[in-house]
């Protein structure tokens, strides 16, 4: 080797070797200190990247945890307003049937609606409620939905009347059946009594059997709460149906519509005030000849000869025959049309201008005698009569609250399935949910469905109740068992944008939970209209009325009860997927970059080793090139 002084190549190689061993002890050290065998990307490029990744994907695990337990402890809460809804409303059911006991008096029921009172105004206070700010329960988290429509539905009564028919809302009372099939035992001489509740205000109707449908309860509730008659005083509602009566008839009486509209006119009457005792009765009246003559000659106005033709009838400005026998034919065909009106008989006819009557559909004795005046229109005459007595006679025809308009009728044409006309709809369909999605009986079985004239909650069916009584009053509750089981199957729900909850359960966009909860006002429970109206048992029929309601209510919350339970059911077992599947992440990503310390020690001794003998070797060969020295002295 030859001898040198330039370049010491052996301290170069040393040097280098040093400094190898040097950097591995330097890597060897960060590894054991900080526990992890991937300290920066220059250690494992593409491990350092997919530890990264999973690291991130940790931490958003977490956060989602976080965040699912932030929303368990916001359903807790609203859980607690409704819960303490429900519990008001167990008051308040237990209030109403305390007043509905006639043991009370007038003044008791007032004392509990103090009580009432002020149990609905602190069930605004709940819906009140607020999580960091946020209003929960008072419809500003509902989903976004249209109006809804109330759908009450019966399944109790049979799909079959006593004579085998389909039911349908045509269907008599006294053909109504049970789900077995048995007769309900309805009378044409029971009584219904029906009430409704509507924006706080309780109307209340009740009338004789008769021939009475499905259909009739619910268009005679109409006139009384919701139609031409809601919210008027009683002297109003029978002004209005004497009015009713009499224009329903004008055009007839002045010969401008044939005989079949006359039957649809008087029908239309009797379905408004029972005046008539029924279809065929008053067909025949109408169609017996009043003197004699020719059988096409019809009684329209009682004053006809058959000289004159309007459309497919007569009409005439005299009477067949003079004197005696003019009078006579007359008072015949007058007696006629009368005795197809209930309650109304004629006692005498003078000259061509006035009869007398004497009146009182329901009650046990005849009014004294009346005089009409009105040229010869006498069936005009019977008609307003009959009118006037059974309106002076009727049951209480006043709503609950004396508004001001009659507001648009409480329930209207069936908005389900095929048949969208009339007031009741039989079928397994009930209604439409805010989303538009049809909803169908519970069980899949048809139902019988009354469906509110008018959406949202201003328009809502609150309570509905149906009794039937018999001529004594006694309560016939086999049939009620049956009747009077209508349920709410659709709720009313006002229109809403999208302002339901998100909350953010995962890792990744979208992994979410859309949270809307319902209205939990008083008035959106039924319990109050918008005019601070609320449900009154000033009265045994209000307060019989205001049990369905709170039966109504307790329902609606329990299912907002059991919607916010299974959702906090649900945030348990996202936050235990999220908290395990952060676990395996977490293990998947230890073994990537955690270190092995016991190997990370055997090289790190290793490495510190090498180092320390580098640095002797060097020290070594840098005495080497001292040798040259001796051979220039």
């Amino acid at each position: 080797m030859a001898m040198v002084v330039k370049n010491n190549m052996g301290a170069v190689r040393t040097l280098n070797t040093l400094n190898k061993n040097s950097s591995a002890l330097q890597k060897s050290l960060a590894k054991v200190s900080s526990g992890m065998k991937i300290n920066s990307a220059q250690d494992d490029a593409s491990g350092y990247a997919i530890s990264e990744k999973m690291r991130v994907q940790i931490r958003s695990l977490d956060q989602a945890n976080q965040n699912t337990q932030n929303a368990s402890s916001l359903m807790k809460t609203a859980e607690g307003a409704v819960s303490s809804t429900m519990e008001i409303l167990k008051s308040l059911k237990e209030k109403a049937v305390n007043a509905a006991t006639d043991t009370n008096t007038d003044q008791d029921r007032a004392t509990i609606q103090k009580e009432l009172d002020q149990f609905i105004d602190q069930i605004d206070d709940n819906a009140l409620t607020t999580f960091n700010g946020k209003y929960l329960v008072d419809g500003s988290k509902s989903q976004y939905g249209s109006d809804t429509f109330t759908a009450m539905t019966n399944q109790s009564l049979g799909l079959k009347d006593t004579d085998g028919n389909a039911v349908a809302g045509n269907t008599a009372l006294t053909k109504l059946t049970n789900r077995n099939n048995d007769s309900l035992e309805i009378s044409s001489a029971d009584y219904v009594t029906a009430s409704f509740v509507k924006n706080g205000e309780t109307y209340t109707t009740k009338y004789r059997v008769d021939n009475t449908t499905l259909e009739d309860i619910f268009s005679k509730l109409n006139e009384v709460g919701g139609g031409s008659g809601g919210g008027m005083t009683e002297a109003q509602a029978k002004s209005t149906i004497q009015n009713a009566s009499i224009s329903a008839l004008q055009g007839v009486i002045n010969g401008s519509d044939t005989t079949s509209d006359l039957v649809k006119a008087l029908q239309m009457v009797s379905d408004v005030s029972s005046l008539f005792k029924g279809e065929s009765d008053l067909k025949a009246a109408l169609q017996t000849p009043a003197n004699g003559t020719s059988a096409n000659q019809y009684l329209i106005t009682g004053v006809y000869d058959g000289s004159t033709k309007v459309g497919s009838t007569y009409k005439s400005t005299k009477m067949t025959g003079t004197g005696t026998t003019l009078n006579t034919n007359r008072t015949n065909a007058i007696n006629t049309a009368a005795n197809a009106i209930k309650g109304v008989s004629v006692t005498s006819i003078t000259d061509n201008t006035t009869i007398k009557y004497k009146g009182g559909a329901t009650s046990s004795t005849a009014a004294a005698d009346t005089e009409w005046s009105d040229g010869k229109n006498y069936l005009k005459g019977l008609v307003a009569a009959a009118a006037k007595a059974e309106a002076d006679n009727a049951p209480s025809l006043t709503g609950g609250g004396g508004n001001s308009d009659s507001g648009p009728a409480a329930f209207g044409s069936a908005k389900v399935g095929s048949n969208p006309s009339g007031l009741v709809y039989v079928g397994t369909d009930v209604g439409l949910s805010s989303a538009g999605d049809m909803v169908g009986t519970a069980n899949g079985e048809s139902g019988v469905t009354v469906t509110a004239a008018s959406g949202g909650i201003y328009g809502q069916i609150s309570g509905l109740t149906i009794s039937i009584t018999d001529s004594e009053g006694n309560v016939k509750k086999s049939a009620n068992a049956a009747l009077d089981d209508f349920r709410t199957t659709v709720y009313a729900k006002n229109k809403s944008d999208s302002n339901e909850m998100t909350f953010q359960v995962g890792a990744k966009a979208n992994q979410s939970i859309t949270v809307g909860l319902d209205d939990m006002r008083a008035e959106a429970l039924g319990l109050k209209g918008n005019s601070g109206t609320r449900v009154s048992v000033a009265t045994q029929d209000k307060a019989n009325a205001a049990i369905a309601v709170f039966d109504n209510a307790i329902q609606k919350v329990l299912d907002q009860q059991a919607t916010i339970g299974a959702i906090e059911a649900r945030l348990e077992y996202t936050s235990q997927n999220l908290t395990t599947s952060s676990e395996n992440v977490q293990a998947a990503e230890s073994t990537i970059r955690d270190a092995d310390m016991a190997k990370e020690m055997t090289n790190y001794t290793k490495n510190n080793v090498l180092l320390q003998a580098s640095q002797s070797m060097l020290a070594q060969a840098n005495q080497n090139s001292s040798a040259v020295l001796s051979l220039l002295q």
